[in-house]
């Protein structure tokens, strides 16, 4: 660095009288200027009466700084007492310091400020220099792991030690009663179901979420492949003393992948079986054209509802709005996650009506067009 300020590399050509060297210091600042602002990372720079005398285009849109803050003293601009001190003890000759600050703007962001000494100069003086990093998306995405192999961990707890437990059982010391053997392999074949569920599930999310679930789209005719669907949860039902009627135009089509539509209405099926009351009215999967380009398939059940609190979380991994009734029928919260990620992969979108006591409406809008993926 020269004591204009940045070195930059020039021809041996380049003229040197004070008009020439006035204007390359005005190009050079200009350059350096906009480096900066092309940065994404915040970056400020105090002078040694801590007053804030250089910032970048992210500094001030991520800290919100208000016109004319340069010149400043940094805790006027800055309600920061964490990173004011950081930059009074740097300048102090502590060395560099690195903190994390949970900055209330607009809305609440994590930002990482990591505070340096710069040499001193003739021209600049004696300052430090501040970036500041908006991390709030990562430590989001660190939580959200944290938290999903948390439950994906008590998930497996829960079907592995009841295999295990009833196992050691069965090889150690059955039991003579029949009926009670029975009942010790429908518990072991139980758990084995809910944990086959678990592991295919989330095989599932990771295909869809990676990219991986390769669409392979055919024209279909919706009335046979929901009564296919349909069909393949009657058993379900039955046990609950439910029946599922399907009323769909015998005429309408749409091109989609018939595997993702399974795993779709498949799911939403069950939650509808699983969440309505034993006995109670049929569980309805309706479908329709929405529009000339989109169809509409809607699974309607009268079961227990949700409030609207509950509504905001459905679609979030391993919630589940009865948890009693879901681990009882094996469900493991996965199901509705898989289904918005899914019908967002065809291009369509889901919508959710329900009522506490009333029961719910899920529909899937998706696209009747050939698509590419």
């Amino acid at each position: 660095m020269t004591q204009d300020g940045p070195h930059y590399t020039q021809d041996a050509a380049t003229p040197t009288g004070p008009t020439a060297r006035r204007e390359l210091r005005e190009t050079n600042a200009n350059l350096f200027s906009a480096v900066l602002d092309a940065m994404t990372d915040g970056v400020m720079v105090v002078d040694d009466k801590v007053r804030l005398v250089v910032t970048n285009r992210a500094l001030r849109e991520t800290l919100l700084l208000p016109p004319g803050s340069h010149g400043q003293q940094l805790s006027e601009v800055l309600h920061e007492a964490e990173v004011v001190a950081a930059f009074a003890a740097v300048l102090a000759g502590s060395g560099p310091k690195q903190l994390n600050i949970q900055y209330k703007g607009l809305t609440e962001r994590s930002l990482d400020v990591r505070v340096l000494p710069l040499p001193d100069h003739a021209y600049w003086g004696h300052r430090a220099l501040g970036i500041v990093r908006d991390v709030t998306e990562a430590r989001s995405v660190e939580q959200l792991l944290r938290d999903f192999i948390a439950n994906a961990s008590h998930e497996l707890r829960t079907p592995v030690t009841a295999i295990l437990g009833y196992a050691e059982v069965l090889a150690e010391a059955p039991p003579t009663d029949a009926q009670q053997l029975a009942q010790f392999h429908d518990t072991v074949y139980r758990h084995a179901q809910r944990l086959d569920t678990l592991l295919r599930q989330l095989l599932d999310l990771n295909r869809l979420e990676t990219g991986n679930w390769l669409l392979h789209q055919e024209d279909l005719q919706l009335r046979t492949q929901l009564v296919e669907i349909a069909d393949q949860q009657r058993d379900a039902a039955a046990a609950a003393g439910l029946s599922v009627l399907v009323t769909v135009p015998p005429r309408l089509r749409a091109w989609l992948d018939p595997s993702a539509l399974a795993v779709v209405v498949g799911n939403l099926l069950q939650n509808a079986i699983k969440y309505s009351k034993p006995g109670g009215e049929p569980v309805r999967i309706v479908a329709s054209r929405a529009d000339p380009s989109q169809v509409r398939i809607s699974v309607i059940d009268r079961g227990i509802g949700m409030a609207e609190s509950e509504q905001t979380r459905m679609f979030e991994r391993f919630y589940r709005v009865d948890k009693g009734r879901s681990r009882r029928m094996g469900g493991v919260g996965l199901g509705l996650s898989i289904v918005q990620n899914l019908v967002q992969t065809l291009g369509g979108r889901i919508e959710m009506v329900s009522e506490p006591g009333e029961g719910s409406t899920f529909s899937v809008i998706l696209p009747t067009r050939r698509r590419t993926v």
